[in-house]
């Protein structure tokens, strides 16, 4: 990348992503659910979210954070797009293929272990002084050893915190992007987001057609559910877009025609609004509204200049995976009490915020001292059990 002003716009579309996924969860518990989208299409949807933003948010501004905040899992779609240009920017090229995932993976499992931590420590608080739920011991053993107890959907992670299906998803990813990379330089961006858009595009159409999944993710109505939609192949396209992306950032090759950039993506984005409620639609609308957003973002925010509010969004994005992490923990347990009135729903986004922000704060500051610690140990124990020059063996 050849300046700050250049991460700083994919750092500013990181925080806001992250934000996003916690605005969508938390309007998802104000709502109790009771809207997502459905196939029934564009009308039908329209006279569902209008009822439920009129009784849940009330007067205009409530009412549009609540139709923004209901949408906002979109910026989950970003996220796993964010993923790929991260591997790409990252991407050492001739790095050996275990020390490439020794060195993901412990980038996803320090923060996450420290994660589950902070999460038993809170439940346990809540559970004992207000009743809340604590998950059971095994539930809680598993995710401490992650990925000792691995599956496709972390379906023990969950039990403890929903989002938490994505920790297996990024680890199946840092398994495969070497495999994507080695292809994007061999292949060109053409070939290959055309090979990976097209594997996505028949893998989600056997989802919903053969498979039996459902088209969202918080409303269940078909046997198998979301559950195809959480494996690499349905998200293949993103990560490839991701890479592309940062491809060109690396060569400085980003067009520099923001303002015809920007429609184009408003009407991108717009076609993928729209395909969301429909059967078929929902196959490919995320290859449309997740790449038009970080465009979006891309126009707005690329030419910003080096000053306290990049420094600010660059600072954030450090703290993006582990905010993500804890999100759930605060923006869940806070939303138990908007119904008694205890709490609203402006208090409760910010107060979440708040919280997530501080742990994944504190959580990246530990990560050195704890892996630090636990490599120091692991040493000492290898050396005093280590046999001595002339010991026997057996």
């Amino acid at each position: 990348m050849k300046n700050k002003a250049r991460i700083a716009w994919i750092e500013i579309l990181r925080v806001v992503s992250t934000f996003g996924i916690l605005l969508y969860h938390t309007s998802l518990y104000y709502t109790n659910y009771a809207y997502s989208p459905s196939p029934a299409g564009l009308t039908a949807n329209w006279q569902t979210l209008n009822t439920v933003l009129t009784d849940k948010f009330g007067d205009n501004l409530n009412a549009l954070v609540g139709f923004v905040g209901l949408f906002s899992y979109q910026f989950l779609d970003v996220f796993i797009l964010l993923i790929g240009l991260a591997m790409m920017l990252s991407w050492r090229g001739n790095e050996n293929y275990m020390d490439y995932v020794k060195r993901r993976w412990l980038r996803v499992l320090w923060p996450f272990w420290l994660a589950v931590s902070f999460n038993l420590i809170l439940s346990a608080f809540h559970h004992y002084f207000f009743g809340g739920y604590l998950a059971g011991a095994w539930q809680w053993f598993a995710a401490f050893t992650y990925p000792l107890a691995y599956d496709f959907h972390g379906s023990l992670l969950q039990q403890i915190s929903g989002p938490w299906w994505f920790v297996p998803f990024m680890l199946a990813v840092v398994l495969v992007s070497p495999f994507m990379l080695d292809k994007l330089e061999r292949w060109g961006s053409k070939n290959f987001l055309w090979f990976f858009g097209l594997l996505a595009l028949v893998y989600r159409l056997l989802s919903l057609f053969l498979f039996d999944a459902h088209i969202n993710y918080s409303i269940m109505t078909t046997t198998v559910g979301e559950a195809p939609f959480l494996l690499v192949p349905a998200k293949m396209s993103l990560i490839a877009l991701g890479m592309v992306f940062g491809k060109l950032i690396k060569e400085g090759n980003l067009p520099v025609n923001r303002g015809k950039l920007f429609f184009g993506a408003m009407l991108l984005y717009s076609a993928g609004f729209v395909a969301q409620f429909s059967w078929l639609g929902w196959a490919f609308a995320e290859f449309l509204y997740a790449p038009a957003i970080v465009v979006i973002f891309y126009t707005l925010f690329s030419a910003i200049e080096s000053g306290f509010f990049s420094e600010l969004m660059i600072r954030l994005g450090t703290f993006s995976f582990s905010f993500f992490l804890m999100h759930n923990i605060f923006a869940h347990r806070l939303s138990d009490y908007l119904g008694d009135g205890i709490i609203t729903f402006w208090q409760t986004i910010v107060l979440a915020t708040l919280g997530a922000l501080l742990a994944a704060m504190l959580i990246e500051k530990l990560i050195p001292l704890f892996s630090k610690a636990f490599a120091d140990g692991w040493n000492y124990v290898d050396q005093k059990l280590m046999l001595k020059s002339g010991s026997e063996v057996g």
